[in-house]
């Protein structure tokens, strides 16, 4: 009954061990600015995504949002997610759907891009930009050293792969 009660709750955590394997935490604190561009920074500053999707899957990210600097208490800002590769996909998350953007803000938020079915293999990078809401959808200068560009506004946070279904 010992061994039991010993072998149980290891057997809840294989799932945990492996399923952190297909994941990669990306840590972008080191991309930040010092001085951002308005004098507000709006960053991702952690990342957790799956290192493969396969088409017609969900591409899971979870992403911890921060915002430092004088902050209007009103914006509200769009966030568009663009995966780019063999193909390109944009995703637009509106306003009322994130807190991203609030005042001297930290939280986690979790996101679930469907990649479509019809999407060839390949490497992808994963790249997002703000937009303001409330200004005619303005682009909102994001927190990040100008490498990360990837262009239209957009800032690469990460890569991933999509892997041909069996």
């Amino acid at each position: 009954m010992k061994l039991v009660v010993l072998i149980l709750p290891f057997l809840f955590l294989l799932p945990t061990c492996s399923d952190s394997a297909s994941r990669q935490d990306i840590d972008l604190s080191d991309a930040v600015t010092e001085n951002p561009a308005d004098g507000v920074g709006h960053y991702v500053y952690a990342m957790n995504m799956p290192r493969e999707v396969s088409p017609g899957e969900d591409l899971d990210v979870q992403m911890e949002w921060r915002t430092v600097g004088s902050v209007d208490p009103n914006a509200r800002y769009t966030m568009d997610v663009r995966l780019i590769g063999p193909a390109r996909k944009d995703f637009s998350i509106p306003a009322g759907a994130n807190t991203v953007g609030e005042l001297h803000l930290a939280n986690w938020l979790s996101y679930d891009f469907a990649v479509p079915e019809d999407f060839p293999a390949g490497d992808y990078v994963f790249a997002v930009r703000l937009r303001d809401s409330a200004r005619d959808f303005r682009e909102v200068p994001l927190g990040y050293r100008d490498e990360l560009l990837v262009g239209d506004g957009f800032y690469r946070l990460g890569e991933f792969r999509v892997i041909a279904s069996q």
